[in-house]
């Protein structure tokens, strides 16, 4: 296959954070950049990436799972401490994380994630939707703002949609 060399120009501030997830996932940041816009095209699969799925409902989490782990590597969590926990020791592509959580709510968790892992990509969900709260996810970084009962297709579509935005939420 025959290469071309591209140069591109980047804002400062996104180059560094690009270098700090690339030291992160030990990849050059050319080799990044080639694979991620390789996917955007369909010419290869993206490799699997995980999702934490945090909801104190056993039945939508397990469901949600399910449906997912064919795409995804799916971790769960009942309570907002669990998750703080899991995201502690491991790190995800993407949270899907409910609003009314027993113990620190889905958005104190996001606010928290921002503050120690600000790469981290969410999606909110809720059974009591509120101009408040989806504008509070929206500021903690939300990629969207989903009311129960979620649609696993559209969950899916949405989170392929927000792993593939790369710029602007690191």
């Amino acid at each position: 296959m025959k290469t071309r060399q591209l140069h591109v120009r980047i804002p400062e501030e996104a180059y560094k954070k690009l270098k700090v997830k690339c030291v992160s996932e030990d990849t050059s940041i050319q080799e990044y950049l080639a694979n991620l816009i390789a996917q955007s095209l369909g010419e290869y699969p993206a490799e699997e990436k995980i999702v934490l799925i945090v909801d104190d409902e056993a039945i939508l989490r397990e469901s949600l799972r399910d449906y997912l782990r064919d795409t995804y590597q799916v971790v769960t969590a009942g309570t907002g401490e669990e998750a703080l926990e899991l995201i502690e020791k491991q790190d995800f592509d993407i949270l899907v994380i409910d609003v009314r959580l027993p113990g620190k709510t889905g958005l104190r968790v996001l606010r928290e994630v921002k503050e120690s892992k600000p790469y981290v990509k969410s999606i909110v969900i809720t059974a009591y939707p509120s101009a408040e709260s989806a504008v509070e996810a929206m500021k903690l970084g939300a990629a969207d703002y989903l009311v129960k009962p979620v649609e696993p297709d559209n969950l899916e579509r949405l989170i392929q949609e927000t792993l593939l935005k790369r710029k602007g939420r690191h």
